[in-house]
């Protein structure tokens, strides 16, 4: 049975027919004793009756009335006297010579039997200076059927009524788990969209809520990756069509030297430009990955940010752009892996420059807290929005739309990585036309060391 539903109704029926049993054999056991106690004490109430009658009644009625007793209260007995002067009933079938014997010179005590249906109950009565033994029997079958027919008709009836529940039961917990089934099919085929309505607090109603919160997770990749797909298609299509165009124009031998050149500069730009793209793209599929490994070393920070400013101070020049470096009093040096931050500042510095309007200031200050280090670099650029703002670390985001300004997206989302895996953190403080502001905060040398030892195993 593949089916959870017959598993369900299996496990049902096996379940109710094994404690059915058990409780059956039990409660049958308790009847039957108390059936034979009962018969036990009707019994001797009845030889005490009868020991009654031989005393006050007299002989010439005396078998009338036994007899009338007897069909009356639904008993077989027989009366035995010791000197075989009175005796009625079947005295032949109830006790044998030795019992009566016992019971003759036992006078009161008993001789009793309970281990058929039949219970039997035999005592001896002194009357009138005769001993009479006085035997009774009482066939309890009949009332064990009854017990054991309404016992099984109450069993049926609560099968009956209990496969109905459990039917019903079975339909709420399988038919979400059916409608669960399918809606994972659709996902399977790339219906992302599909959702499961299921309400309350039990734990299919979770398993319902994972599968939709897996469901909305994964559109939103397949909504990232379609447009991480046509931004790729645009970052790569404008510098091949510009290359493939300029490389068709410089076929045409009647161009001058002049522009000959010209249309190779650009060509070169462009091709510059897909490399660098090409690079970034692989760097953050690298630094995506769940084995990326931190080379950490010891080295001086202010003497990094010196270097990369240094390899930034050609660009800013070409817009007459100042850029002021507040040292500490002190050299600060950190652990990290120095060639992954120094592509941080680079990153930083470069955009800085780039986003600020000639003969502007990019302002860089490092610091030393009671938590880490700090280190901002601040512009008088043309800032960003807060829509700007909280899309900047997505891969291909730009702010300016119109891609007046060199670059392909990823700088930041790669800057954003590299920061997380060193355990730090980047804020961005910007406004329209006003400048903008990145600070990174890298922890403590050592509590990050640390974390990546424990990281490695």
């Amino acid at each position: 049975m593949k089916s959870i539903y017959g598993k369900l109704i299996i496990g049902f029926f096996v379940s109710i027919l094994l404690s059915f049993s058990i409780a059956g054999y039990f409660s049958l056991r308790k009847n039957n004793s108390a059936l034979g106690q009962l018969a036990f004490d009707e019994l001797n109430n009845s030889t005490q009756l009868i020991s009654d009658f031989i005393d006050t009644i007299d002989d010439d009625k005396l078998d009338q009335v036994l007899t009338d007793y007897e069909v009356s209260s639904d008993l077989s007995f027989a009366v035995i006297s010791s000197d075989g002067t009175k005796n009625y009933g079947n005295v032949n079938d109830f006790l044998d010579d030795e019992n009566l014997q016992y019971l003759y010179d036992h006078v009161g005590e008993v001789i009793s039997s309970d281990d058929s249906s039949i219970r039997q109950f035999a005592k001896s009565y002194e009357i009138d200076g005769t001993v009479y033994v006085i035997k009774a029997q009482k066939d309890i079958e009949t009332r064990e059927m009854i017990f054991i027919d309404s016992g099984i008709i109450a069993i049926f009836c609560m099968l009956i009524a209990g496969s109905v529940i459990f039917l019903v039961i079975a339909d709420i917990i399988v038919k979400p788990i059916s409608r669960l089934t399918k809606a994972t099919n659709e996902l399977s085929k790339g219906n992302y969209h599909v959702r499961v309505n299921y309400t309350g607090n039990d734990e299919i109603a979770k398993l319902n809520q994972s599968f939709n919160q897996m469901a909305q997770q994964l559109a939103k990749q397949e909504e990232t990756r379609q447009q991480f797909i046509s931004d790729v298609s645009h970052e790569f299509q404008t510098p091949l069509t510009a290359i493939s165009g300029f490389a068709t124009i410089l076929k045409n031998e009647k161009i001058s030297d002049e522009q000959r050149q010209k249309y190779a500069d650009i060509i070169l730009f462009h091709s510059r430009r897909l490399s660098t793209l090409s690079k970034n793209m692989l760097q953050l599929t690298l630094l995506d990955g769940e084995d990326v490994q931190l080379d950490i070393a010891e080295y001086s920070l202010v003497d990094q940010l010196e270097r990369v400013i240094d390899t930034q101070l050609h660009l800013a020049d070409s817009k007459n752009i100042e850029i002021e470096f507040e040292k500490p009093k002190n050299d600060i040096h950190i652990e990290a892996d120095e060639a992954r931050l120094e592509q941080v500042w680079i990153n930083l510095i470069n955009n800085a420059i780039k986003y600020t309007n000639d003969n502007g200031i990019v302002t860089i200050k490092v610091k030393k807290t009671v938590l880490g280090v700090e280190v901002s670099v601040q512009d008088t650029g043309i800032g960003m929005s807060k829509e700007a703002i909280s899309h900047i670390f997505e891969r291909f985001y730009r702010s300016d739309k119109s891609r007046k300004i060199e670059g392909n997206g990823l700088g930041l989302s790669i800057v954003k990585r590299i920061v997380d895996l060193h355990q730090g953190t980047i804020d961005v403080v910007s406004r329209e036309d006003g400048g903008s502001e990145f600070t990174v905060k890298l922890p403590n040398n050592r509590t990050f060391l640390i974390g990546e030892r424990l990281k490695k195993g």
